[in-house]
């Protein structure tokens, strides 16, 4: 393999960083999803794929004791279904004046927890591990000599472990999860890793723990109100705020719907609060979506992968099956054209990764690393 001029994670920081492009990545349910169908895997983990299986368990629910009340039975019977907002149920339960309705609020989180822990584990045992691919592949390429980017931290909303075993395969150390976890001291030269929600890996014990099962998970569950003053999360939100002192925020798979507000916010305030020096939020996601997004929150001044030229300009080729100008050269109506063709129901995530390296490919000596792995990618 290549001898490397540019260390690991788990080295010192590399001289040089602050001539480099601080890139921070924030990572949906989406991304995962995007792994997940990377491998052709028919179980999808995003929350209106997860509806139907809680939905059943929810109405197994108000057949038992003492949840079989007649208004938590009207609720299910009549408002849950395959279409049905939980996080919005989950937060009208938690406010209602009765102790039944807020106990039946728990056991929707448990609910959903158990949905998802069952759809991780039948990806996991189709396809003989957790796919991770795109993970690996998109921490892999900060580590290719002379890549002009550096990964500052990864902020995600996602309960599954999946950013962990990609940092564990890539750097052979584990991440910097910004607070201590078994142990471990939290201030490594490691990828910084914010989980904002929490993990199911996380046990709510102190110190935080992988491996005790004698505990429930730490997590903010499902909901409209994300409770996050208490410890550890006051603290991963504000190294969240820290850390979006960047150059590029890069949002995979992470719909900003009216669900998030405090993600929301946080990037509001990141955008603002350090303006002129401000970072780019460039969402990597359907280019429609994106233009709803511009849309909804003016303020955020959002991007899409279409408009980050070179990289944009290759995306649009592969879209309209011909070289193309960059998106800003083109005409409105060509604009309009591009994004309309870019339909909706694409591996996004895949798309964009796979334009990147192919571009680093191209303008560097070299993208062969210590991992190899983004040569694997290159050559499939």
């Amino acid at each position: 393999m290549t001898a490397l001029s540019k260390p690991s994670f788990c080295e010192p920081e590399v001289k040089g960083t602050t001539d480099l492009t601080r890139v921070v990545y924030l990572l949906g349910a989406g991304a995962t999803q995007a792994c997940v169908s990377r491998v052709r895997s028919p179980h999808r983990i995003l929350m209106q794929d997860l509806s139907p299986a809680l939905a059943i368990k929810l109405h197994n629910l108000v057949n038992q004791a003492p949840y079989d009340h007649p208004s938590l039975k009207h609720l299910v019977n009549s408002v849950i279904d395959d279409d049905t907002d939980f996080e919005h149920v989950i937060t009208f339960l938690d406010n209602a004046p009765s102790s039944l309705h807020r106990d039946f609020a728990d056991k929707m989180k448990q609910a959903f927890q158990q949905v998802l822990s069952d759809r991780l584990a039948k990806i996991r045992a189709d396809h003989g591990g957790d796919p991770t691919e795109l993970y690996n592949v998109l921490i892999d390429l900060h580590n290719i000599p002379d890549c002009p980017e550096h990964l500052q931290a990864i902020l995600t909303t996602n309960y599954d472990e999946y950013l962990e075993i990609a940092i564990a395969k890539i750097t052979e150390c584990a991440p910097d999860f910004g607070i201590a976890v078994d142990s471990e001291s939290c201030g490594t030269n490691g990828p910084q890793l914010l989980k904002l929600h929490g993990s199911l890996g996380w046990r709510d014990t102190w110190p935080i723990s992988t491996r005790s099962q004698a505990h429930g998970i730490l997590w903010i569950p499902p909901g409209i109100h994300k409770t996050k003053q208490n410890y550890p999360f006051n603290l991963l939100w504000g190294r969240a705020a820290e850390v979006l002192n960047c150059d590029i925020l890069r949002i995979v798979g992470c719909r900003l719907a009216p669900n998030d507000w405090d993600l929301i916010s946080l990037l509001f305030s990141s955008r603002h609060i350090n303006f002129p020096t401000a970072p780019e939020i460039e969402v990597i996601d359907s280019p429609q979506h994106v233009e709803d997004l511009k849309q909804q929150y003016p303020y955020l001044e959002i991007r899409s992968m279409l408009e980050d030229d070179p990289v944009g300009t290759r995306i649009i080729a592969e879209i309209l099956g011909t070289m193309t100008k960059p998106y800003v050269q083109l005409t409105e109506d060509d604009q309009l054209e591009v994004v309309e063709r870019a339909g909706w129901r694409r591996n996004w995530f895949e798309l964009w990764l796979t334009q990147k390296v192919e571009q680093l490919n191209e303008d560097l000596d070299t993208v062969t690393t210590t991992a190899g792995v983004v040569d694997e990618f290159i050559a499939k």
